[in-house]
This record gives C-alpha cells, structure tokens and sequence, in this order.
C-alpha cells in the first residue's frame, strides 16, 4: 500500500523503519507514525500551539452530531479500508477506525500526527500531503475529508472502482451568529459545487444544530474568518461570554465512476 516518496517503489515495513528496493529508508516514529513528507520545511500545517487549541476544541464534542453521522455512512456503504486526508489530530480519525477494518490518516503537520498516533494506537498515521499521497493506486475503498481542499484526481487513483468520498465542509449557515458580530453585513456560505470528471455525487446533507459556544475565539480559530478580518472586529469575539451559534457542515458522499 505504501509507496516511497522519492522513487514511488513499494515501501516494505521492517522492525523500525519503511524501505524501498532503492535503498530508501524512513524510520517509525517512536509513536508509531512515519514521516513520508518531502517538504521538510520546520512549519508544514499546523504547528503544537495551534494543534493544543483545535484539540481542546474539537473534544469538546461541538461537532460530535457531524462525525457520528460520518460513521454512520461508514456502515452503510460497508467501507473497510479507509483514508482519512488531512486528518489533523485524529478526533474523528479514531471514531472511524472503530468502524472499519484498516484505517490510515495522513496530514502534513508533524505535531498533528504526533498527538493523533499517541491518541490512536489502531490507526495507521502518516505524515504526507495527501495531494501526492505515498499509496498505490486503488489502496483504498473509502476516503474521508473534513474541512480541506478537494483533492478529486487524487483522491480517484487512491480509491478502488466504486469506491466512496465522503467530503465534509461548511453549511452555509455555520457559524453566521460569528459572522454577525464581526461583519456589517454577513454573508451564507455558498453551496456552489462543479461537476467531477472521476465522480457521481450520490447524496448532499446539511446538518445543523444550534449549540451553546462559551469559547467562542476558540470556534473562531477553527475558521478561515480568524485570518480574513479586521483585528478591531476580531476583539470584539474576544469579549463575548458565550452565545448560541450555529454549527452547520454540508456534506457530500460521492462515488467513483
């Protein structure tokens, strides 16, 4: 399933590391996960502080209704072996592995991988960009994505024929009470979606709660909004004591053609 980086020759799993036929080696983390990212910048994806607040965050269990309902369609459409891309710290990652046979969560950012593979034990976690994901073609015949960029040709070699991509993203109300309190004139999230050569799209969902926020700058740094707008009007969430807001995800289960 796992192809080197370097010269994409099948990777063979040894007591510590992962080696090729050429000769290249990548050790086994001490937690369990690989290191298979050529970009080895110091900062690639979310650094530790940021991974401690999503964290911190996302187990408080706000968006527990949206990944029970992923888990529920990991039953229905029978899917065993399953790629979580862009994965981040494993909080839904974990929930799927307990559904499925075989599990694999990949993300870019080291310290994410790291929390998730100590979190994680059951889970395969690999520290890639999943655009130019380390996997034979057809490794796959499930593959989840929750709040990060469509990667559709990938995503289409990495799955087996009829294979299933759950895509997950904002609603067009998520967060709008937010948006009230830092845009004059608040905006829907557009649903606008193009056709994809590879896919048929089988269902589309909202889901939506309104739930109780008490930090609500911690909700606010899960979103795009944290860097789009003016500092002034970014104090202002930082001031709320809480508030009623709305957490809504649009999801898309498509299958390959």
């Amino acid at each position: 399933m796992l192809i080197c980086p370097k010269c994409k020759e099948p990777l063979v799993k040894q007591e510590k590391c992962f080696v090729c036929s050429n000769h290249h080696v990548y050790d086994i983390a001490r937690q369990s996960y690989v290191n298979l990212s050529m970009k080895q910048k110091k900062h690639s994806g979310d650094n530790a502080l940021m991974v401690k607040a999503r964290s911190s965050f996302l187990e408080s269990d706000v968006y527990d209704f949206m990944r029970q309902f992923v888990c529920q369609q990991l039953s229905i459409y029978e899917i065993k072996t399953l790629l979580d891309a862009g994965c981040g710290q494993g909080y839904y990652t974990k929930a799927f592995s307990q559904i499925v046979q075989s599990c694999v969560g990949i993300d870019l950012s080291k310290e994410a991988i790291l929390y998730a593979s100590k979190q994680d034990k059951k889970t395969q976690y690999i520290v890639s960009s999943f655009f130019d994901a380390p996997f034979t073609d057809s490794s796959f015949d499930g593959i989840v994505s929750i709040f990060v960029p469509q990667a559709a040709d990938e995503f289409a070699r990495l799955l087996q024929e009829k294979g299933i991509w759950i895509e997950v993203g904002p609603g067009p109300k998520h967060c709008l009470e937010l948006k009230e309190v830092l845009y004059q004139t608040p905006y829907l999230n557009p649903m606008s979606s193009k056709e994809l050569s590879n896919f048929e799209l089988v269902k589309e969902t909202i889901l939506s709660q309104k739930k109780w926020i008490k930090d609500c700058w911690s909700l606010l740094e899960m979103t795009p909004y944290r860097y789009k707008t003016h500092p002034k009007a970014l104090e202002k969430v930082k001031e709320l004591q809480g508030m009623d807001v709305t957490i809504e995800f649009l999801i898309r289960i498509w299958r390959k053609k």
